[in-house]
């Protein structure tokens, strides 16, 4: 088999006929017992039959006679991502920032009239406070049973393994066209540690300075077994066949036979495709999972999945700031590198990144003005790019203002998100 033939026509191909226009996001909340009490899962599942019942959802996916996911009209999901403890909302891709947010909005009030009856609230936090008073309350998606048995089996001890269960994050996916994917995939990955100084909204379960523990709880985890499947990039792509050469130095941990997912010792993807005695299928590509903060998928979407939950009101900045940048590129890349330059700063985007994400004082080697007006001027170059698009998108960038100018996010502002 020949292994960046595969890669190519999963993950590239499906670029050549974009454009860029559309948007799509997740936006996942953790859902808490405000009686500090553990979720009842019989509740949460009955969210999904009150949304079919009431509200016209169809049953998307359905396992055991568990339904797991249900899609409205639009086209927009509701589901719990690995689980009970973690609702998402899958939103329909659009060609316009504010009717994703109207639809995204209706549901949220429908949802939270309905989890109000139960002394249950979602909250705008990257990770659950009530820790302590829950359990992982998993959901039974073969998928999500796949990931933890491979955690489970594969994190060193003393390290959370359940993490997943009290995570909860922002992503955004980006139409890019095939010429441009190169160049907008090392950008995002340069602007890594500034999108982690805007948007970090993960506190610690230990109390720590971490702002960004989700980061952590990623990386120290079973998956860091797999090459090049969880943390930042730091590679810089010129063309597409740059990116299939970093595709290749990625691991595979699971496959599916017998129509059961199965794991496996992680292994890197050339090997496994072009060596025969892997038995490999074209078809296991389809498996192939990766969490990086920056990810190109086989929907042909560049995806943007560093990004923490944000303070409830707020949750579309993330995604905005994204979109918008993605529409004035040149003019983030000269800021980005000329920022890095004038400071002269030659850490990696994994060390920058890692130095925010746990509360490093980052003044300490940049000096505190021109931090502030490099994400000031990042803000802006995002509202310069929504307002290309002539939609008023750029009103979504509102909080990221006082962040950029006080440099504080919202987890170092201790906002609690109730």
């Amino acid at each position: 088999m020949n292994a960046s033939k595969i890669i190519y026509d999963s993950f590239l191909k499906p670029f050549e006929s974009k454009e860029m226009g559309n948007v799509g996001c997740e936006l996942e909340f953790p859902l808490v017992n405000t009686k500090k009490k553990d979720i009842d899962v019989e509740v949460a599942r009955g969210l999904l039959d009150y949304l079919i019942e009431n509200y016209g959802f169809k049953t998307d996916i359905e396992e055991n006679g568990i339904i797991l996911f249900v899609t409205d009209k639009n086209g927009d999901c509701v589901s719990y991502d690995n689980s009970y403890n973690n609702i998402e909302f899958s939103m329909m891709y659009s060609d316009n920032l504010h009717r994703i947010k109207e639809r995204f909005d209706r549901l949220f009030k429908i949802v939270s009239e309905y989890f109000d009856k139960f002394s249950y609230k979602m909250l705008g936090l990257g990770t659950n406070p009530n820790k302590k008073y829950i359990t992982t309350n998993p959901v039974p998606f073969s998928t999500y049973q796949m990931v933890a048995k491979f955690l489970k089996e594969n994190t060193d001890d003393g390290k959370i393994k359940d993490f997943p269960a009290y995570l909860s994050s922002v992503q955004t996916h980006l139409d890019v066209n095939i010429e441009d994917l190169p160049f907008a995939y090392t950008l995002f990955a340069k602007l890594d540690f500034a999108r982690c100084m805007l948007f970090s909204n993960s506190p610690s379960f230990d109390k720590s300075k971490t702002i960004c523990y989700r980061d952590l709880l990623w990386e120290e985890s079973g998956f860091s077994k797999c090459r090049n499947i969880t943390g930042k990039v730091d590679e810089e792509f010129e063309t597409v066949d740059d990116i299939i050469d970093y595709f290749l130095t990625k691991d595979m941990f699971n496959i599916i036979r017998d129509g059961e997912y199965k794991t496996i010792t992680p292994v890197n993807i050339r090997e496994y495709f072009e060596n025969p005695s892997y038995n490999a299928k074209n078809e296991d590509i389809a498996q192939y999972l990766s969490f990086k903060t920056v990810e190109i998928t086989q929907r042909g979407t560049l995806e943007l999945r560093g990004d923490c939950q944000q303070p409830l009101g707020e949750g579309f900045s993330p995604v905005a700031f994204n979109l918008g940048i993605l529409y004035n590129m040149d003019e983030a890349m000269d800021t980005v590198e000329g920022f890095l330059n004038e400071q002269k700063i030659n850490l990696s985007n994994s060390e920058l990144r890692k130095m925010v994400s746990e509360g490093y004082d980052m003044t300490k080697i940049f000096d505190e003005d021109f931090l502030s007006d490099f994400l000031y001027d990042l803000v802006e170059i995002a509202s310069d790019g929504l307002m290309m698009r002539g939609l008023g998108e750029e009103k979504l960038l509102a909080p990221l203002y006082e962040r950029a100018v006080t440099l504080k996010c919202p987890a170092s502002k201790k906002k609690k998100g109730e």
